[in-house]
């Protein structure tokens, strides 16, 4: 009974973190209040964008999609990285390596973790010119909209920014709703093991 019970608060304490339950919605315009003296080099259309979509919140758990093209150099401002240090030298993987060990604790304090990282083997089928730019894909869950703001205004994550602007030549993020995950690898053995404990009480 002390293991179940054990085991039952580590879950509890797992849904808190995951789960939006706390979270209440953006109101319209919260997101523009926000970060408003941050990003000010954004494309208009791209912060109306992303400040649409925060003013649309439903309050729910979403993926976004990040299709990925490294630079072969990283490209900063001035050729200095944030802290002064000179990027000479620098590839845009190096740039975007350094972009995730800042973001990463960022995420993982707000509920929200990176479920997909693959980089392409090859092109196979292309809807047009172009599309098959990028070179990696990155799939992250977002507890909510209101924790990807508050990330996105956060001090450690506004200092990360500019490592993943100097990595990309190009990049698309497309917000999305889970239809499906399932990965049998880890089905099959929880399966299993649900049915050796069912097997064993009786």
């Amino acid at each position: 009974m002390i293991l179940l019970s054990v085991l039952v608060a580590l879950y509890a304490a797992f849904l808190v973190w995951h789960e939006p339950w706390f979270s209440r919605r953006l109101k319209p315009g919260e997101a523009a209040a926000l970060l408003r003296g941050a990003y000010e080099d954004m494309d208009p259309e791209e912060r109306r964008a992303f400040e649409a979509f925060m003013d649309a919140d439903d309050g729910r758990p979403f993926y976004m999609l990040n299709l990925m093209q490294y630079r072969e150099r990283a490209e900063y401002r001035g050729g200095l990285q944030p802290d002064g240090s000179s990027a000479a030298g620098m590839t845009g993987r190096e740039a975007g390596h350094r972009y995730e060990q800042m973001v990463v604790p960022d995420l993982l304090k707000r509920g929200c973790y990176p479920v997909f990282v693959s980089r392409k083997i090859a092109n196979f089928l292309s809807a047009g010119s172009g599309s098959d730019f990028f070179e990696e894909i990155a799939v992250v869950r977002y507890r909510s909209r209101r924790d990807m703001l508050s990330m996105a205004a956060s001090k450690s994550f506004l200092q990360g920014v500019p490592h993943k602007w100097a990595s990309l030549e190009r990049t698309v993020a497309v917000p999305c709703r889970l239809m499906l995950l399932l990965d049998l690898r880890t089905l099959v053995p929880l399966v299993l093991l649900v049915a050796y404990v069912l097997a064993s009480e009786w």
